[in-house]
This record gives C-alpha cells, structure tokens and sequence, in this order.
C-alpha cells in the first residue's frame, strides 16, 4: 500500500435503469478490498461507452450499479499472491476484466472471446469511482508519454475498432471501399485513423457515415474520402454512387440505430463483409433471410473489442501520435449530464470524466 486509503469513497452511480434512469454522485460508497490476484485502483479518470448507455435505459439486466470500463489509474494496494513491481504502475482497467486463459478462444490467441470472461461494469463494479478493484492479470501499462485522458478511450473505443478492422482485413484490397458509420463518434473518429494510417497496409476509400457539420469536418480531416449525412441525405444512393454502382467492399456498423444495419446490406456489394459493432436492441433482427444472404454472398461478422496483444499494440501507436483520441475532459459532478447526452448522440469523439482525488 502506498497511500492512506479511506472506508468510503465518492463513485457515481446508475438508478432506476431505463425511462427514469439517472445518475446519482454518492459521497459515502464503500471502498474495496482486493483479493487474491487482484488489486486496488486510485482511479484518475474514466471514458463513457455506449454500451453504459444500454444499461443506463435498461437495456441490459445484468450490469453493476457503478458503470463504465475506460479507465486509468494508479495501483495502491496489492492483493494476496501479486507481485510487489505491479504497486505504483498507472494501468488500463478496460471491458474486460479477466479471462480465464484455458478455454478453446484463449488457447487460440482469442482471449477477447473467452468463454469464462469477466467484464468491468457488468460482473464486476466500473471505474466510475475514486477506488475499483481489478484483476492482476489483465492489466494494460500506460506509456509514459500518453495522457490518463487520452489513454481512457483506447481501453474499449481503440480496441473494439482495432478488432473491428481485423475482421474485415481478408475483404479489402488495395484501393478497395470501407464504410464506417457512427464516423464522428468515440468509437467511428479512432476507426477512422487506424484505417487510414495503421491498421490498413493498404490504400482504402472511406466513406463515413454520420450526421452534422461537426462530425463531417472531423470525419473528412481523419482520413475519409467522402461523407454521408443519414438525416439529410439517401445513404443507400449516397454509396452506390460514390462507388459507382458497385457497392461497398466491407462497413463497420457502429451506431446502435437499427437503420445503419438495414442501410448496409443495401450499400454492400455482392460478396461484401458486414462487421457489426453498435449495441441494438435486444429485439432487433437484421432483415435478411438466408435466401437473400446466399444470392448476395454477403460475410457478416460481429466484434466484440479486440485481444489483449492488439491493445498493447494499440497503445504504442497512440504513443507515438499515429491516433489521436479527440475527448472533451469533464469534472465528476457531470456524469449524470453526460449520459443523457451521448443518449441524445449529442457527442463528437469521445467524453472522459476526471475522478475526484
């Protein structure tokens, strides 16, 4: 232990999920106490995901009463069977909260599939608090260089896009269409920048997807080649004649608006690769029967974040400013107005919260 740790801490917290939720700042919330193989967090700061939002308007029964799984701090204190260089480190504390290292995805370098996985916010209290708990194992270092608020949005956002791009990696050629919808967003702006500077060895035309003046100019400045706004314009018309009639190569699908999925099966060309990545609703179908899918000879695939070693790839990119995380910085007493706001959509890029100290 390298500081005096209180009893009681200050953490936000989600009530009521769904039409009445809210956020309630609670001052007197118990501290935690690491066990084995786990350790205690000093918290610094933390991003908000969409996926909080889902469990926010109670979309998700299964979730922790503190949300969010973008944060970076500092470990003060160690539980049984951690080894003593871990105290003092600043780490990522992201979506996943452990794996379990054996199972068939593990074994298979797929930990961000494992089976027996633990998330953050959802199994196990989010870093929505001034103290969590978190497990030993699975950990991210933050390079020096970075900032804490410029770490946080990798943790999830960075990484989901990263596994989002390998998925699609084996449809796209050398000058080859990517559609990525939600562009202006926390997730679509980073996605934007690995596709165009570092995950892609190759030359891509990007077409981004989303809506408003803000998000158009960021779009285009991080690398698309053309932008779409879904609230003025025909998206299907928009692509097909951006690529000639022939279609999309491959989307990522971001948003959690159904009609970004019903868009892109339309958008895509014979043969083309669907990556789904935004949270719908549970009761939500993509609007194909398996017929149409055999005429068209489209690959669907889903993502769900990235591995442990794309991560650590990741951060060093973001260390070196090959991306870039555009975040507005906001004090804790906000949480609450926040997440009405990245409900409304009303965000570009990404919001990060500071933790009281």
């Amino acid at each position: 232990m390298i500081s005096n740790i209180p009893n009681v801490q200050t953490a936000a917290l989600i009530k009521d999920p769904g039409s009445n939720a809210r956020i309630e700042i609670c001052h007197d919330y118990p501290v935690p106490q690491p066990g084995k193989n786990e350790v205690l967090l000093k918290m610094e700061c933390s991003g908000i995901c969409y996926s909080d939002i889902y469990i926010y308007t109670g979309n998700n029964p299964h979730y922790n009463e503190v949300p969010c799984h973008e944060g970076v701090g500092q470990v003060v204190q160690l539980g049984p069977g951690v080894a003593d260089a871990l105290l003092g480190q600043r780490v990522g504390l992201g979506w996943i909260y452990s794996v379990c290292g054996h199972c068939y995805n593990c074994t298979a370098g797929r930990d961000n599939w494992c089976v027996n996985q633990f998330n953050t916010g959802t199994d196990k209290p989010g870093t929505m608090q001034q103290y969590v708990v978190a497990n030993a194992d699975y950990l991210m270092p933050i390079p020096d260089e970075l900032s804490s608020l410029h770490a946080a949005p990798f943790l999830c956002g960075g990484i989901t896009m990263v596994g989002a791009l390998s998925l699609c990696d084996d449809a796209l050629a050398d000058g080859d269409t990517l559609v990525i919808s939600g562009s202006g967003g926390g997730l679509g702006h980073l996605g934007l920048q690995l596709a165009s500077n570092i995950e892609s060895k190759k030359r891509l035309n990007i077409i981004a997807i989303d809506t408003g003046s803000a998000k158009k100019k960021l779009s285009l400045d991080l690398g698309a080649a053309a932008f779409v706004d879904f609230q003025t314009e025909d998206v299907i018309k928009r692509v097909m004649e951006l690529t000639n009639g022939k279609g999309a190569d491959a989307a990522i699908v971001v948003p959690e608006a159904t009609a970004a999925f019903d868009q892109a099966l339309e958008y895509l060309k014979f043969t083309g690769t669907m990556i789904c990545v935004g949270i719908t609703r549970m009761d939500y179908r993509l609007p194909l029967s398996p017929t149409a899918l055999e005429h068209k000879g489209l690959v669907i695939k889903a993502c769900h974040v990235g591995t442990e070693k794309q991560l650590k790839n990741l951060l060093i990119s973001a260390r070196k400013k090959e991306v870039v995380p555009k975040v507005e910085v906001f004090d804790f007493s906000k949480t609450g107005e926040l997440f009405e706001r990245v409900k409304r959509g009303d965000i570009v890029g990404r919001f990060v919260v500071q933790i009281p100290q």
